[in-house]
């Protein structure tokens, strides 16, 4: 049986997939350390070793491209991504759906349909990984916990953030390069909409 996978494992398998799928062989270690933006080359094998227990790869030794996806069979769902937000729609109202993403189903943790992609806008996010033009991997549910990453409603408008409740108000925190962006401070008016689950790179999906 497949095991669960980290939101690290996740990416790591993703990458995977699409430089085979881009280039026709496997990344090396090292493409895979830049491509993760890891520091050291063992936390890659850590990963890779972490793959292979649960069955999503198997390892050639010796070999500096020695790395295959598993032969069995996955289930794939296709997970809606959404666009613009419309004025008054919810953020799943079909006009705000751009297309789906197909993801195998062993990564999601529930009901795929309780899961959409949005694009990241901006760079509020950057200093958690999350860049403008990237993907994120979004559960809906309607609460959360102090210091998830959330997707909150405000007028109508989405806006990833981190959620820190206090007695009396909301602040949804940036984690940002940018010092332009300041704490939101919220007292009504706002919907968590979902937490982020996984983040997937817009450099790996235009490459």
């Amino acid at each position: 049986m497949i095991g669960n996978l980290s939101p690290k494992q996740k990416q790591a398998l993703f990458l995977i997939k699409e430089t085979i799928k881009k280039t026709g062989k496997p990344p090396t270690l090292g493409e895979l350390r830049e491509l993760l933006r890891l520091k050291y080359i063992n936390s890659v094998t850590h990963l890779i070793n972490k793959l292979e227990e649960k069955g999503y790869i198997r390892r050639k030794r010796g070999e500096p491209r020695g790395i295959e996806l598993a032969s069995q069979e996955k289930k794939v769902v296709g997970i809606p991504l959404i666009g613009a937000v419309a004025c008054g729609k919810p953020l799943l109202a079909q006009e705000n759906i751009e297309g789906y993403i197909s993801v195998d189903k062993n990564w999601l943790r529930g009901n795929p349909q309780d899961f959409f992609f949005l694009r990241a806008v901006g760079d509020s996010m950057n200093s958690a990984g999350i860049d403008d033009g990237d993907l994120t991997l979004i559960k809906i549910q309607s609460t959360a916990n102090p210091n998830d990453q959330v997707v909150a409603l405000i007028e109508d408008e989405a806006t990833i953030k981190i959620y820190k409740p206090k007695e009396d108000y909301v602040a949804l925190v940036p984690s940002s390069k940018n010092r332009q962006h300041k704490p939101i401070i919220l007292r009504e008016d706002f919907l968590i909409q979902g937490v982020v689950k996984m983040v997937l790179k817009k450099r790996m999906l235009e490459s």
